[in-house]
């Protein structure tokens, strides 16, 4: 490029002269040849791009002679010559020229600037033109039926996408929806796409194969298939699953059966996306589930055998809390239409407002139980259902109505995949499919469940097991591989995919804290708490009884250390015991709600904020009752305070415990070995200066020495003689209160770490 002071000839993209230093712009023989056109965002551009991505004054183009040549104008986003990123440039016409990376410029939109060759007259006045995506073949995407494409699920927005054809590309944009759209598992605002790439929306998979096929409207209820693609699970050097590949269709009810320990639940769980295989991969449609699992978040539904439900809740009750926690974004009325759906789907219309109860607290049936711990999946509309023994414990009768509403589901083009021991011939007539495992986790059978029976040679499906002991797992795994079924099932279907992700990674859960999600569960867990009367009473009436017990024992001015010393192992031991239970009791709910969207600083802070209201009830009670009691001369809110910081920092302790143990035996089994050393170390029994160096170091270990000190500061002032006869400081009051919050604090962290330990 020549520069105009010095004429010294530069490189094309140099922007100073290596001369004398001048900047550089194009240089032209015949100014009144020239014609500068401006693009940009901005209205007085002569090409506008409407497109935030797009700067106000983007950069400009100077036709010379039939020449092109491009500038950038300092743009945030950049421009793009055939993939390189230029500040000044040659461009020819044709060239690939991306506005900001990513937006194909549409050469049209120059061609109004550029010499008339027929004419030899130069286009110097056009019109402004804009380059405006909604000009362009755009379809809208969404749950509501004014889109183009209508997704009947609730985890979609009303109006969740549009995709827009403009040239040869498609681009995909989010309307600000609840839950996403994702491009080949990467959550995006905006994104061009081919046909090759894999769409969700909102957990949902778009077929975008026929999206500009025709201009009718297209309603997707079910096109999501899953594959097992030589899933492997090892456990130290045994083989629980053992190299098994099954791809399911929309529309297909799936029965999993084989003998105890064939790896059943394993495969079931692996390919629920709650256990990883040690080899090989779960792919919904085409993409790795596990490199991909907030692409499907919803999407997925797993009900475990137990019936893990609030039983202290309604049925709608239930299914409200559910909603709210999951489709968080989703308004009250989608959500309240969305219950009585799935209420009604369950046939459990007449029992909404029924608590739901169990086998000692009369309640709903047993089946009903059934239904709404399936109903807690439902709400989300997954389109595929696992379920682990749905129907055991069940009569024959409900039996055969649980399968016929699984199979009803399955009429909606979902996938529903169930383990069970009821092999009857009315099952297989039922189920669309059978999985058959065999001894040490291999496929001994996968294809029509009504051809099972003559596959084996016996007349009635639970001959089968007798049939697979007959021979080893080796000799039904081989002759599976030589089957037409196999061809049929396995084979055929796995030609059908496209290329798929062999790349595995952790999953990447979008799980932070959240305000709302901690008042839901919040709201939930002071209900559950009201509702279990039994146990909130026993709770609380602990308070009363010690409090007089103290002011029966300790009513003499010169008891009053020690009426404060089991004041303060009386706050401890309320804190701890009211916490010990409440997360190891209800691990399963937490964590069904974990794989789907429960954010763990939401549910821990849930339970403090109820309980922490508990514990300052009862040391409500302790101080209006050992206070005049005893009279002592702490006022009344200190005491109080006091004992309910000790009493905070000991229902930390007793939540960290709580998420350690696997049972509420355990847990209440560590809460003595927790009080004792609280009680010998408080600094009473033995004094605080009689104790070794040692001992007093472990001393500062406990809650007690620190609210024991805190208390008596409080009740003898700083120059209380008791103080320092057993050994504590009266400067200390500041340090106390700072030991004991950073006590919360410490275990706070604990229980949190303890609790993502049991992530997948």
């Amino acid at each position: 490029m020549r520069c105009r002071v010095c004429k010294t000839e530069n490189q094309i993209d140099a922007l100073y002269c290596e001369k004398c230093g001048a900047k550089l712009s194009f240089a032209v023989e015949n100014d009144s040849a020239e014609v500068i056109v401006t693009f940009g965002r901005a209205n007085d551009n002569k090409i506008i791009i409407n497109n935030a991505k797009v700067s106000s004054h983007h950069g400009q183009f100077r036709i010379i002679n039939g020449q092109i040549n491009i500038e950038d104008l300092g743009s945030s986003n950049g421009t793009y010559i055939n993939g390189k990123k230029v500040i000044i440039s040659n461009l020819k016409y044709g060239d690939t020229l991306k506005i900001g990376a990513d937006i194909n410029f549409d050469w049209n939109l120059l061609n109004p600037y550029l010499r008339n060759q027929q004419s030899g007259t130069l286009q110097q006045n056009a019109s402004k033109v804009v380059m405006d995506k909604t000009d362009k073949s755009t379809i809208t995407i969404g749950r509501t039926a004014d889109n183009d494409i209508v997704i009947k699920n609730i985890k979609v927005s009303r109006n969740h996408a549009r995709v827009i054809k403009f040239g040869n590309e498609w681009q995909i944009e989010d309307l600000n929806s609840s839950n996403g759209t994702f491009v080949n598992g990467k959550k995006i605002q905006d994104a061009l796409f081919t046909r090759y790439d894999n769409i969700t929306i909102g957990g949902v998979p778009l077929d975008i194969h026929s999206l500009f096929i025709d201009n009718e409207q297209r309603e997707i209820t079910g096109n999501v298939s899953i594959t097992a693609k030589n899933v492997t699970y090892n456990v130290s050097n045994k083989t629980i699953v053992d190299d098994i590949t099954l791809p399911v269709k929309p529309g297909e009810f799936v029965g999993l059966i084989g003998p105890s320990g064939a790896g059943k639940t394993t495969l079931m769980m692996m390919m629920a996306g709650v256990v990883k295989p040690s080899h090989g991969d779960i792919y919904i449609n085409d993409l790795s589930l596990f490199s991909n699992y907030n692409s499907f978040k919803g999407q997925i539904g797993y009900v475990p055998q137990d019936d893990i439900i609030h039983r202290e809740l309604k049925v709608e009750e239930s299914f409200q809390f559910t909603a709210r926690l999951r489709l968080e974004h989703t308004s009250q009325t989608d959500i309240s239409q969305q219950v009585d759906a799935v209420i009604k789907t369950l046939d459990l219309t007449d029992s909404k407002d029924t608590l739901i109860g169990s086998v000692e607290k009369k309640g709903i049936s047993g089946g009903q139980r059934k239904r709404v711990n399936m109903g807690q999946e439902l709400i989300t509309e997954p389109s595929i259902l696992f379920l682990d023994e749905p129907t055991s414990g069940l009569d024959p009768k409900t039996d055969l109505d649980v399968m016929y509403l699984l199979k009803s589901i399955t009429n909606k083009g979902k996938i529903v995949i169930l383990t069970t021991h009821n092999i009857t011939i009315e099952n297989f007539e039922i189920l669309s499919h059978v999985i058959i495992l065999t001894h040490g986790g291999k496929l001994a059978f996968f294809g029509p469940a009504n051809k099972a029976s003559g596959y084996f040679n016996v007349n009635k499906p639970y001959k089968i097991f007798d049939e697979l002991k007959k021979r080893p797992p080796e000799y039904w795994r081989d002759k599976y591989k030589a089957s037409s079924y196999y061809k049929q099932f396995i084979l055929d279907r796995e030609k059908q995919k496209l290329n798929v992700n062999t790349n595995i990674t952790e999953p990447q859960f979008e799980r932070k804290a959240g305000l709302k999600q901690f008042s839901i569960l919040a709201q939930r867990y002071f209900k559950i708490k009201i509702r279990d009367k039994v146990s909130t009473l026993i709770l609380l009436l602990q308070a009363p009884i010690i409090a007089i017990l103290i002011a029966l024992v300790f009513n003499k001015p010169e008891e009053k250390t020690q009426a404060l010393f089991v004041l303060i192992i009386a706050a401890i031991w309320l804190g701890c015991s009211n916490a010990a239970r409440e997360i190891v009791s209800e691990m399963a709910i937490f964590k069904r709600e974990r794989m789907v969207n429960l954010k763990i600083p939401s549910y821990l802070l849930s339970k403090i904020v109820v309980l922490a209201l508990l514990c300052l009830v009862q040391c409500l009670i302790l101080t209006i009752i050992v206070m005049p009691s005893v009279d002592l001369n702490i006022p009344f809110f200190n005491l109080l305070f006091l004992l309910f910081l000790t009493s905070a920092a000991s229902l930390m302790i007793g939540l960290f415990v709580s998420s350690l143990v696997s049972t509420n035996e355990a847990a209440m089994g560590l809460i003595p070995i927790i009080l004792i050393p609280q009680v010998i170390l408080g600094g009473l029994i033995s004094k605080f200066s009689a104790m070794s160096d040692f001992v007093k170091f472990l001393s500062g270990f406990t809650i007690s020495r620190w609210g024991f000190e805190a208390v008596l500061n409080g009740e003898f002032g700083p120059h209380g003689q008791i103080l320092n006869q057993i050994g504590f400081s009266p400067d200390n009051m500041f340090i106390d209160f700072f030991v004991l919050a950073l006590y919360g604090l410490l275990f706070y962290s604990l229980t949190l770490y303890s609790l993502k330990k049991k992530d997948i």
